[in-house]
């Protein structure tokens, strides 16, 4: 019997730990994009029967116009993960343009602030400072793509129950995909690859036959992490195997 309780309690423990930082069950669940079995389509409901993917470039520098000459090249949109108040004038209205021209646009904070110790009305105050400075310097906030990057990659559930609130979906931590830092993750198995495209493919392959919606994520304004040449590689990869870039649907 002890073992029974010893066993039940350890359950517990691992049960409240999940909950804690992953709620997988309830309404609460943003459906953050960490693994490619929890998503199924864009915005996490399906609505077709399509494999999608999106590339987001977690950078608000100069480095968006090394993303928008890959992006162009591939044939691909992309979608940008900004920082409101703090873009110079020249990339805040190329940013504008380009999103006029298709391409997205995600919140990731008003001054890149961390979040961890916030609470939910200083979290609130952060999206809605970031709508207004993002109007100011000419987005279209009525077409921001419906999920936010919290800086400093912040995750605990204050931080998620305001997303959802905002009516957002959460993208944080390890994505399924980070081409610029060769590092793969494909359900809870990390994978190393450096040139090995082909390592590549199989998860994308795999990925694909699941329906799967996968994020590829840089960090262009690194230059010792974004290697142009293999993300353009990788993106070109997906886009023929026939993964749907088009979030705008």
């Amino acid at each position: 019997m002890k073992k029974v309780y010893a066993f039940l309690l350890i359950v517990i423990i691992i049960v409240v730990i999940v909950w804690w930082r992953a709620p997988i069950i309830g309404t609460e669940w943003s459906k953050q994009t960490l693994y490619v079995g929890l998503l199924d389509a864009w915005y996490g409901g399906s609505i077709d029967d399509r494999a999608h993917a999106l590339w987001i470039d977690d950078d608000s520098t100069e480095g968006v116009f090394k993303v928008k000459k890959i992006a162009d090249e591939v044939g691909i949109q992309p979608c940008f993960a900004v920082i409101a108040d703090r873009m110079t004038s020249e990339v805040a209205d190329s940013l504008a343009a380009w999103q006029q021209q298709g391409a997205g646009i995600v919140l990731h904070g008003y001054r890149h602030e961390k979040w961890w110790d916030w609470t939910e009305e200083q979290i609130k105050e952060d999206f809605t400072l970031s709508y207004l400075r993002l109007q100011e310097q000419g987005f279209d906030t009525t077409r921001i793509i419906k999920m936010a990057v919290p800086p400093h990659g912040c995750n605990n559930r204050i931080i998620r129950r305001v997303i959802q609130q905002q009516g957002l979906q959460m993208i944080s931590g390890a994505t399924l995909v980070n081409p610029d830092r060769h590092v793969f993750q494909l359900g809870r198995i990390p994978i190393t690859v450096d040139t090995d495209t082909a390592a590549m493919r199989r998860l994308l392959q795999k990925a694909y036959e699941q329906k799967g919606f996968v994020i590829f994520s840089t960090h262009s304004s690194i230059p010792p992490i974004f290697s142009e040449e293999k993300t353009r590689h990788i993106l070109q990869m997906a886009k023929e195997m026939g993964f749907d870039f088009d979030f705008y649907k």
